[in-house]
């Protein structure tokens, strides 16, 4: 072509692509032989190929580069390049002295789709092809237009990687029978090695330039994103506060502007519209019975009936018949039929509180209405159903009583489907000036009594043992007394002295006694009693204000009431 003649002056005047010459003033003994200064020659080419080809990393001009080297070091006429595709295909990415309509079999004139059918065979197979008369070569009698295209000698070599074949280097002459030798051959192959691994590598380099870019383009657009959703968080939680206060005044008997508060109204608002059963857990006085009351109200079952019972305010038996009625002649008394709590909550709620005290037969007969939906009444063969929602309440967590041993463990999962966790009054006394409010309002209506200041002060240092049901009573027991100015001495004495009990538990000043087992003991004596004064005798509430397990509480109480000391407190 007319490129020849440039593209061999470029090739001539390359200093890398020379073959080496033999200084002329060497003496003869230092001189190599013929054969082995070819080998020397070539592998200075190679060494030099190697370096240009890894050092470099754009794609296509590494391709040219490839394809120009495998003509040029085989003396080949023309020559092309196949790679293999991420979908298995192989594509032709660089030609040489090839016809584009050729190529693509548009023109059989020219020898492309024979050329390729030899290149792909070399690289599905992974085996070299190399003839110095393709028109005689027996592999190649099918392709009848060979000797017609005069496709005379024809070497392919495939690209390995890894041991994975990713392609194939193809050269041919056409005008001229054997122009490749093994020298030849071999050089490809070896060019061949070369250049895989230069491929890959710029296909590495390509992909990790494309990967850099997605990501810069990724982290600007996140970005952009992050602004917008700042301004979105913005406007969202201005609207979440106007939300949060509408959702508030909907439950004006859940008095409190607290998170804590505000997060158990949220889920009061989404179990309502649903039938599941619920799980109340809180300590006593917290309002779970408010809570449950609230469910049924906002929810689809509003208008029917919502029905309580404490399970622990009776014996076992009684709250058997309390809960699914009897027949009349089941147990003396029983002159009448009588419905039970289900059958009167039927189509509504029915509130069971303090549902850990039950024993294990009313729980059996529980987990079987929750299953199915059917109960007998006592003394009675008929099976009834009833579409009740079932709503429990319990100061400890089912799971903890599960592991006690005192509920059973299919009928904790039976109720325990949404789960309310009731904050006590300590955590969330934020609450308090609003719940103040409210009460006195409820337990003196119109007349707006004041609380003074040391007042104020003694009921928000009260720590609420027995939460707002304590506070209730402390205020009604305050406005009985004091009228329309409420002060210290009107409320009761757990509330109105809070210092006290501490003053009196202060350790005195070391005397001449220094031992430290009796000081500690007379220490420990006075917080249990003050514990027990301020929870109103309750060794429950007792034992949690001294951190304290109720088991624990009644062993310190009966080592103290015997005069013993706890021999684990002090090391000797």
């Amino acid at each position: 072509t007319a490129a020849a003649p440039a593209f061999a002056r470029a090739i001539a005047a390359d200093p890398e692509a020379r073959p080496l010459r033999v200084d002329e003033p060497a003496a003869a003994e230092s001189r190599p032989a013929p054969a082995a200064a070819a080998e020397v020659g070539r592998l200075r080419r190679l060494l030099a190929l190697s370096r240009r080809l890894n050092a470099e990393l754009g794609l296509d001009r590494l391709l040219d580069e490839v394809i120009d080297a495998a003509i040029e070091m085989s003396s080949a006429e023309r020559g092309f390049l196949l790679l293999r595709a991420p979908s298995g295909a192989l594509d032709i990415v660089v030609a040489r002295n090839f016809g584009h309509d050729a190529l693509l079999g548009d023109d059989p004139a020219d020898g492309g789709v024979v050329s390729r059918s030899i290149a792909e065979r070399a690289a599905t197979t992974g085996e070299p092809v190399i003839t110095i008369d393709a028109g005689q070569d027996e592999r190649f009698g099918a392709a009848v237009s060979v000797s017609a295209l005069r496709l005379r000698s024809v070497m392919a070599v495939p690209l390995r990687q890894k041991g994975r074949i990713t392609g194939c280097v193809y050269v041919d002459h056409r005008l001229r029978g054997g122009a490749f030798d093994d020298g030849a051959a071999g050089l490809l192959l070896e060019l061949a090695d070369i250049a895989a691994i230069a491929i890959e590598n710029a296909r590495l380099a390509d992909d990790l330039g494309r990967r850099t870019a997605e990501v810069e383009a990724l982290n600007a657009r996140l970005s952009s994103d992050l602004a917008d959703a700042d301004a979105e968080l913005i406007k969202a939680r201005a609207v979440a506060g106007d939300a949060r206060e509408r959702l508030r005044a909907g439950y004006p008997t859940l008095v409190g502007r607290s998170p804590a508060l505000g997060a158990v109204i949220e889920v009061i608002e989404r179990a309502a519209q649903v039938a599941l059963p619920v799980v109340i857990v809180g300590e006593s006085g917290t309002g779970k019975e408010l809570v449950a009351r609230a469910l049924h109200d906002h929810g689809p079952r509003r208008d029917a009936p919502f029905v309580a019972v404490n399970c622990g305010a009776m014996p076992e038996a009684l709250l058997e018949t309390e809960l699914f009625g009897h027949v009349r002649g089941a147990f003396t008394g029983a002159d009448r039929d009588r419905r039970g709590l289900f059958e009167i909550a039927d189509g509504g709620t029915l509130f069971l509180d303090e549902i850990a005290e039950t024993g294990p037969a009313m729980q059996a007969k529980l987990l079987r209405v929750l299953q199915d939906g059917g109960f007998r009444r006592v003394g009675d063969d008929r099976l009834r159903t009833a579409r009740v929602r079932v709503i429990a309440a319990a100061q400890r967590s089912l799971a903890e009583l599960v592991a006690a041993g005192r509920f059973r463990d299919d009928l904790r999962y039976r109720l325990e489907v949404i789960t309310i966790l009731i904050p006590p009054l300590r955590a969330r006394l934020e609450d308090l000036p609003l719940l103040i409010e409210h009460v006195l309002a409820r337990v003196a209506p119109g007349r707006e009594p004041r609380l003074t200041r040391a007042a104020q002060a003694a009921l928000s240092a009260h720590d609420w043992p027995g939460n707002v049901r304590e506070l209730e009573n402390a205020l009604a027991h305050a406005v009985a007394l004091g009228g329309q100015v409420i002060d210290v001495a009107d409320l009761p004495e757990a509330v109105a002295r809070p210092r006290r009990a501490a003053a009196e538990v202060a350790p005195a000043a070391p005397s001449g006694d220094l031992r430290l087992r009796p000081a500690l003991a007379i220490t420990e004596r006075a917080y249990i009693a003050a514990a027990m004064e301020r929870s109103g005798g309750n060794q429950t509430a007792a034992a949690r204000l001294l951190g304290l397990s109720r088991f624990g509480l009644q062993k310190k109480l009966k080592r103290l009431a015997e005069g013993g000391e706890d021999e684990a407190e002090v090391e000797e």
